[in-house]
Formats: structure tokens, sequence, C-alpha cells
């Protein structure tokens, strides 16, 4: 129960300090509302020859595909690649510090998957990157992707296709509003800060459910005894 306080008090900050209906009490002046297109430099990717080994054995590049993309922050994936790989192939490497969004999967059909990335990555077809410009800071773009992904759904996706997909051209347009880089940043770290806060509850709960398990293992199979002294 206090896991899911904590997530809606979360997403009722991100929706208000994000868009600028409450500002935090240091800051003032105007924001702009600009299009995602224009924050950073855009790259995709592509997946190496799977036929050629040379592309994959002893690979150290980390090789992001959709299902890598399974929390905010990018700092392993399943399988990595060789430089060979990056050097023969269109893939690309992208600076940590870039936003990565899946654009083509069938997990479009339930959310939007957005995630930040600790260390240079390479990434595959079904992904974009947005490595943002001087002046905007990589989480406030990212909590911004995080609250608007289910309207760039619903306003983004392809109709006809086989594996539902984003079309880069309306996802390249779709605006957020954007602060000065100072009100940006003291938005992301209050964002981050409360994050945190629920990822140590949850640490917290998994926790103690293993340590019950545990208990119940002991306790139900007889190997501990529980002295009535």
């Amino acid at each position: 129960q206090l896991i899911a306080k904590k997530r809606d008090i979360k997403q009722a900050a991100m929706q208000e300090l994000l868009t600028g209906r409450r500002r935090l009490p240091e800051f003032s002046g105007g924001w702009t509302v600009t299009a995602l297109r224009n924050l950073g430099a855009w790259k995709g990717g592509a997946t190496p020859s799977m036929a050629n080994p040379d592309f994959w054995v002893n690979g150290d590049v980390p090789w992001a595909s959709s299902g890598d993309i399974k929390s905010t922050t990018i700092d392993a994936t399943a399988k990595n690649i060789t430089e060979l790989a990056v050097e023969s192939s269109s893939t690309t490497v992208v600076p940590a510090g870039s936003v990565v969004m899946v654009t083509r999967s069938g997990i479009l059909r339930r959310y939007f998957p957005v995630a930040k990335t600790s260390k240079p990555i390479a990434i595959n077809q079904d992904i974009k990157a947005l490595i943002p410009a001087s002046g905007v800071d990589t989480e406030f773009v990212l909590q911004s992707l995080l609250l608007h992904g289910p309207d760039i759904l619903s306003s983004c996706m392809k109709a006809g296709t086989t594996v539902e997909s984003v079309e880069l051209s309306w996802l390249k347009a779709y605006e957020i509003d954007l602060p000065s880089l100072d009100e940006q940043q003291a938005i992301a770290a209050l964002l981050r800060d409360m994050a945190a806060e629920i990822t140590a509850l949850e640490a917290r709960r998994e926790k103690t459910r293993l340590i019950k398990q545990g208990m119940m293992q002991e306790l139900l199979s007889g190997r501990k005894i529980i002295s009535k002294n």
C-alpha cells in the first residue's frame, strides 16, 4: 500500500512539474513548447549478421534490443557484439546519457519503453536514440517521455502493420514543455529521488518475501523446530 501510494504521488508530481502547472519555488520565467526533433541528435541501429561469429563471439560492446529496455536505466544487455561488428555493420553506438526508445515491438500494445544509457551501447533497428543537445537534461527528457508515453502511442502509432511500430517522423514532431536547463535539472533530481525511494521500498519488500519464504520452508518441513521455552 505504501509503494502504491508513493507511485501515485510521483505520478501526480510528474504531471504537475513536467508540464509547468506547478513550479519549484526558486524558478520563474516561461517555458517553451519544443518538438522532440529539436532536443538533440537522433540515431538508429541495426543487427549485425548473426551468421558471422566474428561479430558476436567474445564481444564486449553492449548491444540493446527491445527486450533490454525493461527499466529506466540500461547498464547491461543480454548480448554483446564485437568492435568488428560496430565497424562492419550499420549498428550505432550511442554514448552514456542518451535516451533510447523502443519504436517497433509487440510491447507497444501495452506501453512505450524508454530508458537512459549509463554507458555507451549499440542499438538494433527496433530502437531509436536521442542524444540530448547542450541545454537539454537527459533525465528531464526521460521523465517527460514516461509521462507522455500513452499519448505518444495513441498519436504516433502506425496503422496496418503486422508488428506494432511508431512512425518516427510523428515521434520527432511530438512536443513537450521545456524550461531552462537549471529548472530541468532541479525537477529531474526531485523525481529521481522519489523514484529511488520507491525502488528502496520495493527492494525491502522483496527481501521480506524471501525471508518469509525461507522461514516457511524451514518451519513447514520440520527442519526448524520452535522451542516452547
